[in-house]
């Protein structure tokens, strides 16, 4: 035993413990990869390659996308196809030099500019439709119905959900009014907003009382 390794054992037993060991890691195997991550920001088509920026960057990363990923929908709904640019969200693979889109979760023409500079909304579901304007969002077991006209806003308590294939209905009740039952139902279709020629993976319907409203969807992945 070499002199150094004497003092390592000394001070060691001086202090009452033992010497401390470093476990080398298994050779061969592989870190574990990172899951998707959420992006939000502009997706650039130059000579039908994909480019994406992601919003609070000037980095240029080539866009793949899983054929299960709707991006190609989103693409065309938007912007007529694999051309010009727009804003989008989108859960992708981050590792390597290509980002690799898993799921297309709101795409946007940049007419309006992008949408890098709002803060992200709060919401586990959104749905939106017109003429009239309507919007319904579910946060946790919070559900609002906001209308142009009065009441401007109802709030609701969001009871129970149920998936069956593609659709998905959600059923809140409030406490107040004549009417306490609200119906939301968001189908796995793709969605386009002519109003504001934004695109959603989810087709909606609303049913309160008499009244039905039918429009888009998006919602949000698990936080």
């Amino acid at each position: 035993m070499n002199r150094a390794a004497v003092m390592v054992l000394a001070l060691a037993a001086a202090c009452g413990g033992r010497p401390s060991t470093v476990v080398p890691a298994a050779p061969g195997v592989p870190a574990a990869p990172a899951g998707p991550a959420r992006l939000g920001g502009t997706l650039v088509v130059r000579d039908s390659v994909r480019v994406f920026i992601a919003c609070g960057t000037t980095a240029e990363r080539p866009l793949a996308a899983a054929p299960t990923s709707q991006l190609r929908d989103a693409l065309v709904a938007v912007v007529g196809g694999d051309r010009d640019s727009m804003y989008v969200e989108l859960m992708a693979d981050t590792t390597g030099g290509t980002l690799m889109a898993r799921e297309t979760l709101f795409a946007a023409s940049l007419a309006e500019r992008s949408r890098c500079d709002r803060p992200r909304p709060r919401f586990d579901v959104e749905a939106v439709g017109n003429e009239p304007f309507w919007r319904v969002s579910l946060d946790s077991t919070l559900l609002v119905l906001e209308r142009p006209e009065p009441p401007l806003e109802l709030v609701f308590t969001a009871s129970s959900s149920e998936t069956r294939g593609a659709l998905t209905t959600i059923i809140a009740h409030r406490v107040l009014g004549k009417v306490h039952e609200l119906k939301l139902g968001i189908l796995r279709e793709p969605c386009r907003d002519g109003m504001s020629d934004a695109w959603y993976p989810y087709r909606a319907e609303v049913r309160f009382g008499a009244l039905a409203l039918h429009g888009c969807a998006r919602r949000e992945p698990p936080r």
